[in-house]
């Protein structure tokens, strides 16, 4: 594993890693993530691994990620890149949570005042 490129991205908090990777058989994310934390000395889970390219009948490959600052950076950042359904998804899974909740509430509301009602009578 042989370091290409590094540069720092002060606008996003981050530092970029261009990898020069040489393996019988492809590297996976996770592995990558591992190897580039063990070598410059980062917490695994500030790193992204984005890119793992190679070519056809060939051991070398090129690895990109980016090492942030802190985790609320890489969250921030990643949730930036999320697609239209993705985030449509989200919203909707938020609106059923408060139509529960408010259901919820209005059941609590409407047992409380028949108890009012029964104990009224007696």
């Amino acid at each position: 594993m042989k370091l290409q490129t590094e540069s720092k991205n002060n606008i996003f908090g981050r530092q970029e890693v261009v990898y020069h990777v040489e393996s019988s058989n492809s590297p996976t994310f996770s592995d990558m993530k591992k190897k580039i934390a063990e070598e410059l000395k980062k917490d695994e889970e500030t790193i992204h691994v984005y890119s793992i390219k190679g070519s056809f009948g060939s051991n070398n490959f090129v690895v990109k990620a980016s090492i942030y600052d802190s985790k609320d950076n890489l969250k921030n950042i990643l949730d930036l890149g999320k697609t239209k359904k993705e985030r449509k998804k989200e919203a909707e899974e938020i609106k059923k949570a408060k139509v529960e909740k408010n259901k919820a509430e209005h059941e609590a509301k409407k047992a409380s005042k028949v108890a009012e009602v029964e104990e009224a009578k007696n």
